[in-house]
Formats: structure tokens, sequence, C-alpha cells
């Protein structure tokens, strides 16, 4: 697995230090934050930075999972923001840790520590994921891609509908794809 670190590189002729990761084929790039590299002037503050990522991290790591109870309550709680730019390929909604408010970050993080626990193995286009299912919907977050010293920040859901079971499995199921993006619209529009 990749970890972010920090290292220094030049910005036009001027020593900066930066976060960084290695992507699965070993390209090294920035962390970002709201699409915008981390870059600081000073090694001491790109250092700060990571010490906040990794205690961060820790404390998802420590977060107690939920009950199935509790996790479908939280999820039903909140409102999650509808993916536009799947909307025809992969209907799907989204909720972002840091767009909680300060009480619910560690509820998030428990989510996530529910979803490790308590998932199942689910494909998309071959693409392997764990899917927490409670009631209609599966929740997953892109495990992979992140570092290893890295919190989650996102959770995706969708319907079952989307979803069939095979081969002991589960596979995301996209037939009747325009019948579901409908439904999927209205749950949002709730």
């Amino acid at each position: 697995m990749f970890m972010v670190c920090v290292s220094s590189f030049e910005d036009k002729g001027i020593k900066k230090w930066g976060l960084f990761y290695e992507d699965k084929k070993g390209n090294r790039k920035h962390l970002t934050e709201n699409f915008k590299p981390l870059v600081f002037d000073t090694e001491a503050e790109a250092k700060a930075k990571l010490d906040s990522i990794e205690a961060e991290r820790r404390s998802e790591d420590a977060a107690e999972p939920f009950t199935l109870e509790e996790a479908k309550s939280f999820a039903e709680s909140h409102q999650w923001k509808f993916a536009t730019t799947y909307a025809e390929t992969a209907p799907h909604e989204y909720l972002v840790k840091k767009l909680l408010p300060d009480s619910d970050r560690l509820l998030f993080e428990r989510l996530v520590q529910t979803i490790n626990k308590d998932s199942v193995v689910g494909y998309f286009y071959g693409h392997k994921n764990n899917y927490l299912i409670l009631g209609d919907h599966y929740y997953w977050y892109m495990a992979d891609c992140y570092p290893e010293n890295l919190a989650v920040d996102l959770i995706n859901r969708t319907t079952t509908d989307y979803l069939e079971y095979r081969d002991g499995a589960y596979y995301y199921k996209n037939d009747d794809r325009e019948k579901l993006h409908r439904k999927m619209k209205q749950l949002s529009n709730m």
C-alpha cells in the first residue's frame, strides 16, 4: 500500500514542500485539498499538515463500528448528494466528511469502520469493493484510492436495485439503467 509523505520540490526556482503519494502506476502525485495541491513554504509546515492527516486516520482507526441499526439510522439522518457526473453511467449518492458538522465527523468514521467490519465482497465492472448492505441501499468507499495513512473522506451509496448476487459475490447490475436512474433521482429529491 502507498503512503502520503513530505517531500521538497522547486517551484519557479524556489524550494517548496508538499505532501505527495504514489498512484497505482507508481507516479508521484501531489496530495490535494479542495482540488489544490498541498504546498508549503517550510518543511515544518508540511510535516504539521501530515501529522494532522495521520491523526485523523488514527481517529478513524480507533472509531467503534456502529451496529447495523445504528449505521442505518446515521445514514438515513443525512442528506446525501446525487453524483451528477455519474448520473447516466452509475447513479449514486455520496456523503463528504469535511462537509459534515464537527459533531458528525466521528459518526462518519464509525460508518467507515462499520463498512470495514460488516461488508460483503462486491464488484463494479471488475473493480473489487466492500459493500455494506443496509435496507434498500448499499454503501462503499474507494478503499484502494486512499493512501494507508489517509482517512476516508467520502462514502458512496446507491439502491440495492443495482446489485445482483452470483458466484458468491455481489455485482453491479447495469440493466434497466434508465428506470433505476429515475428512482435514484427521486430518492435524492426527498
